[in-house]
């Protein structure tokens, strides 16, 4: 009879720790999908304090170290962005994301060698992600290694990114390659008979072949020869190909560096300013301006980085610190946010990239 009892006891005890665990998942998993989805729509404040308590229950959960480093990133917070991705990789081994955020935490810092090193290490672990190549010729670039920067903007524009296609245009002259179909020539086309005259031997052979009492005449051969070419100088021609040595087509497909600033006056303490790649010029219709409400006690800027598609939708907003005279973490997670709020006009291009400048002054 005890024994049934202990034994009973013992199963209810394994039920409910079961059922904790279950519960606990479940709270964590709960949690954590409130923290994407903060992290999506940039306030990241928010989705930091989300993740926070997930990596508390569990620090291996899924992405949450990751985005938690990405959310930092984007506030400008490189240290803490760093140790997140560190303790990733002390925790879970070094994967592709991990070793790309502390190579762009360490951007962030200005240590150029080691967020080289690291965006390095994430091709490695992933070398067709665009954004890696374009990210380290982005650290090129600005130190002046130029050729590098040339070489991973080129690889970044043949995985898909349209801007550093857009780069290794502007920079670096490359334009990305179009298939030319090369134009075969019958080496029987370049062949002619001495005569011209319609006898009785001409209608016995194809107008290609050499009859037996035929002699080539080169003289006839060299005349028609530079007539050929005289028609189409720009081509030359040998058994296969055709070589075009005329100057290159400009591909009319990317936009222009042009830095026409548009200026939005919001308020009396908010004004907009929006310029390059003839984002300026961009129209935005009123009713796609969203509401910015910004109450600050300091006067400055926030500059964010954006990218707008063909669409009029923003599809990147980042923080340019650079650039930017403010880092307080509650002005640049808003100035974020409504960045990519805004709704441009439809436009011509796959993708422009710019610059959107919040102009606060203070109360």
């Amino acid at each position: 009879m005890k024994f049934i009892t202990g034994l009973t006891f013992f199963v209810i005890f394994t039920s409910v720790i079961h059922l904790n665990a279950q519960t606990l998942d479940e709270e964590t998993g709960f949690i954590y999908v409130k923290a994407e989805y903060l992290f999506e729509t940039a306030r990241y404040e928010e989705a930091i304090s989300q993740y926070n308590l997930v990596i508390a229950r569990d620090p291996k959960y899924k992405e949450a170290l990751i985005h938690r480093g990405l959310s930092k990133l984007a506030l400008a917070a490189y240290k803490g962005s760093k140790m997140d991705a560190i303790q990733s990789i002390e925790l879970k081994g070094i994967s592709a994301e991990s070793a790309a955020l502390l190579g762009r935490s360490f951007a962030g810092m200005n240590d150029i060698n080691a967020a080289t090193s690291s965006l390095t290490a994430a091709i490695a672990l992933d070398a067709k992600n665009s954004l890696y190549y374009e990210w380290r010729g982005a650290l090129y670039e600005n130190d002046d290694q130029l050729i590098k920067a040339c070489q991973d903007y080129e690889k970044a524009m043949n995985f898909g990114s349209i801007a550093a296609e857009m780069k290794a245009k502007s920079l670096c002259g490359i334009m990305k390659n179009k298939q030319v179909v090369p134009t075969q020539k019958n080496k029987e086309e370049d062949v002619t008979s001495e005569s011209g005259n319609n006898d009785a031997s001409d209608s016995n052979h194809a107008p290609g072949d050499i009859a037996d009492n035929e002699v080539l005449s080169s003289g006839n051969r060299e005349d028609q020869t530079n007539e050929q070419q005289n028609q189409n100088p720009a081509t030359t021609t040998s058994d296969s190909t055709t070589i075009d040595d005329s100057e290159p087509i400009v591909d009319d497909g990317l936009p222009k560096e042009d830095n026409y600033v548009n200026r939005l006056i919001i308020d009396d303490e908010l004004t907009l300013e929006i310029s390059g790649q003839e984002l300026g010029r961009r129209e935005i219709p009123k009713e796609n301006i969203p509401s910015i409400l910004i109450l600050a006690d300091e006067n400055g800027k926030v500059t964010v980085n954006i990218c707008v598609n063909k669409s009029g939708i923003v599809t990147k907003a980042e923080f340019n610190a650079s650039k930017s005279s403010i880092a307080k973490k509650s002005l640049v997670s808003l100035a974020l946010r409504k960045a990519k709020e805004f709704e441009f006009s439809r436009g011509e291009y796959d993708l422009q990239c710019g610059i959107m400048v919040f102009n606060i002054k203070g109360s």
